[in-house]
Protein backbone atom coordinates (compact mmCIF):
# COMPACT_ATOMS: atom_id res chain seq x y z
CA UNK A 1 0.00 0.00 0.00
CA UNK A 2 1.72 3.28 -0.55
CA UNK A 3 2.08 5.43 1.70
CA UNK A 4 -0.92 8.47 0.81
CA UNK A 5 -3.50 5.81 0.93
CA UNK A 6 -2.41 4.17 4.56
CA UNK A 7 -2.52 8.15 5.68
CA UNK A 8 -6.28 8.68 4.20
CA UNK A 9 -7.48 5.25 5.74
CA UNK A 10 -5.65 6.19 9.25
CA UNK A 11 -7.04 9.61 9.32
CA UNK A 12 -10.48 8.54 8.05
CA UNK A 13 -10.13 5.76 11.21
CA UNK A 14 -9.11 8.50 13.26
CA UNK A 15 -12.06 10.43 12.67
CA UNK A 16 -14.69 7.54 12.89
CA UNK A 17 -13.58 6.81 16.37
CA UNK A 18 -13.10 10.42 17.91
CA UNK A 19 -16.69 11.17 16.03
CA UNK A 20 -18.37 7.80 17.91
CA UNK A 21 -17.04 9.46 21.27
CA UNK A 22 -16.82 13.29 20.69
CA UNK A 23 -17.27 14.24 24.73
CA UNK A 24 -15.15 11.10 25.61
CA UNK A 25 -17.64 9.56 27.51
CA UNK A 26 -17.65 5.68 26.36
CA UNK A 27 -13.71 5.16 26.70
CA UNK A 28 -13.42 4.17 23.12
CA UNK A 29 -11.12 7.04 22.08
CA UNK A 30 -9.16 5.31 24.47
CA UNK A 31 -7.53 3.75 21.98
CA UNK A 32 -6.28 6.96 20.16
CA UNK A 33 -4.10 7.70 23.57
CA UNK A 34 -2.48 4.30 23.62
CA UNK A 35 1.38 5.44 24.34
CA UNK A 36 0.77 9.10 24.86
CA UNK A 37 1.37 9.06 29.21
CA UNK A 38 4.96 7.88 28.51
CA UNK A 39 5.25 10.28 25.14
CA UNK A 40 3.90 13.12 26.75
CA UNK A 41 6.52 12.68 29.38
CA UNK A 42 9.36 11.58 26.70
CA UNK A 43 8.69 15.24 24.65
CA UNK A 44 8.68 17.49 28.12
CA UNK A 45 11.97 15.47 29.35
CA UNK A 46 13.95 15.87 26.08
CA UNK A 47 12.34 19.13 24.79
CA UNK A 48 9.65 19.82 22.41
CA UNK A 49 11.06 19.14 19.17
CA UNK A 50 13.68 16.60 19.79
CA UNK A 51 11.48 13.65 19.01
CA UNK A 52 8.38 14.50 16.75
CA UNK A 53 5.35 14.09 18.42
CA UNK A 54 4.91 10.95 16.92
CA UNK A 55 8.32 9.37 17.64
CA UNK A 56 7.70 10.25 21.23
CA UNK A 57 4.28 8.52 20.98
CA UNK A 58 5.92 5.22 19.00
CA UNK A 59 8.17 4.97 22.01
CA UNK A 60 5.51 5.44 24.26
CA UNK A 61 3.85 2.55 23.09
CA UNK A 62 6.31 0.37 23.49
CA UNK A 63 6.67 1.63 27.10
CA UNK A 64 3.25 0.54 27.41
CA UNK A 65 3.43 -2.36 25.88
CA UNK A 66 6.52 -3.97 27.98
CA UNK A 67 4.55 -2.47 31.26
CA UNK A 68 1.29 -4.37 29.66
CA UNK A 69 3.60 -7.51 29.74
CA UNK A 70 5.21 -7.16 33.20
CA UNK A 71 1.08 -6.92 34.36
CA UNK A 72 0.55 -10.30 32.85
CA UNK A 73 -1.83 -8.43 29.87
CA UNK A 74 0.13 -9.56 26.87
CA UNK A 75 3.01 -11.77 26.09
CA UNK A 76 6.31 -11.64 24.62
CA UNK A 77 4.69 -12.55 20.90
CA UNK A 78 2.69 -9.29 21.59
CA UNK A 79 5.76 -6.96 22.51
CA UNK A 80 7.74 -8.76 20.03
CA UNK A 81 5.12 -7.37 17.05
CA UNK A 82 4.48 -4.22 17.69
CA UNK A 83 8.36 -3.54 18.29
CA UNK A 84 8.64 -5.35 14.90
CA UNK A 85 5.84 -2.97 13.18
CA UNK A 86 6.65 0.13 14.89
CA UNK A 87 10.45 -0.49 13.60
CA UNK A 88 9.53 -1.35 10.05
CA UNK A 89 8.02 2.26 9.96
CA UNK A 90 11.32 3.79 10.85
CA UNK A 91 9.74 4.76 13.94
CA UNK A 92 11.99 4.78 17.30
CA UNK A 93 11.19 2.52 20.32
CA UNK A 94 13.72 3.01 23.00
CA UNK A 95 15.22 5.77 24.94
CA UNK A 96 18.24 6.36 26.30
CA UNK A 97 19.14 9.58 28.59
CA UNK A 98 16.02 9.85 30.46
CA UNK A 99 15.69 8.37 34.19
CA UNK A 100 11.90 6.52 35.04
CA UNK A 101 12.31 8.78 38.14
CA UNK A 102 11.99 11.74 36.36
CA UNK A 103 9.65 10.36 33.85
CA UNK A 104 7.49 9.53 36.60
CA UNK A 105 7.21 12.76 38.00
CA UNK A 106 5.99 14.26 34.87
CA UNK A 107 3.63 11.81 34.37
CA UNK A 108 2.25 12.49 37.62
CA UNK A 109 1.17 15.91 35.85
CA UNK A 110 -0.52 14.25 32.72
CA UNK A 111 -4.49 14.65 32.03
CA UNK A 112 -4.93 10.87 32.92
CA UNK A 113 -4.22 11.23 36.38
CA UNK A 114 -7.76 11.00 38.56
CA UNK A 115 -7.65 11.39 42.35
CA UNK A 116 -4.07 11.23 42.28
CA UNK A 117 -3.90 7.92 40.60
CA UNK A 118 -2.34 7.89 37.14
CA UNK A 119 -4.10 5.54 34.33
CA UNK A 120 -2.49 4.18 31.70
CA UNK A 121 -3.77 3.00 28.39
CA UNK A 122 -2.67 -0.65 27.94
CA UNK A 123 -2.83 -3.53 25.65
CA UNK A 124 -5.05 -6.90 26.23
CA UNK A 125 -4.38 -7.82 23.07
CA UNK A 126 -3.49 -6.31 19.56
CA UNK A 127 -5.94 -3.38 18.65
CA UNK A 128 -7.10 -3.60 21.80
CA UNK A 129 -6.39 -1.15 24.90
CA UNK A 130 -8.24 -0.84 28.39
CA UNK A 131 -8.03 2.51 30.72
CA UNK A 132 -6.20 0.95 33.75
CA UNK A 133 -5.00 2.38 36.91
CA UNK A 134 -3.46 1.99 40.15
CA UNK A 135 -0.32 0.95 38.35
CA UNK A 136 2.57 -0.10 40.51
CA UNK A 137 5.51 2.75 40.22
CA UNK A 138 7.85 -0.09 40.23
CA UNK A 139 6.36 -1.67 36.96
CA UNK A 140 6.32 1.86 35.42
CA UNK A 141 10.22 2.01 36.39
CA UNK A 142 10.46 -1.32 34.86
CA UNK A 143 8.84 -1.05 31.75
CA UNK A 144 10.66 2.15 30.93
CA UNK A 145 14.32 0.43 31.70
CA UNK A 146 13.36 -2.30 29.42
CA UNK A 147 13.18 0.40 26.37
CA UNK A 148 16.46 1.25 27.43
CA UNK A 149 17.51 -2.14 26.68
CA UNK A 150 16.35 -2.31 23.83
CA UNK A 151 18.09 0.89 22.70
CA UNK A 152 20.46 -0.43 19.91
CA UNK A 153 17.51 -2.90 18.21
Amino acid sequence: MRWGMWWSRAVARKAMVVGADEREVSGHRAILNYGHTFGHAIETLTGYGHYLHGEAVAIGMQMAAELAKLMGRVDDRFVQRQRELLQRFGLPVCLTDVAPAAMWEVMQRDKKVAHGKLRFILPSRMGHVELVEGVPQELVFAAIERCHAHKTD
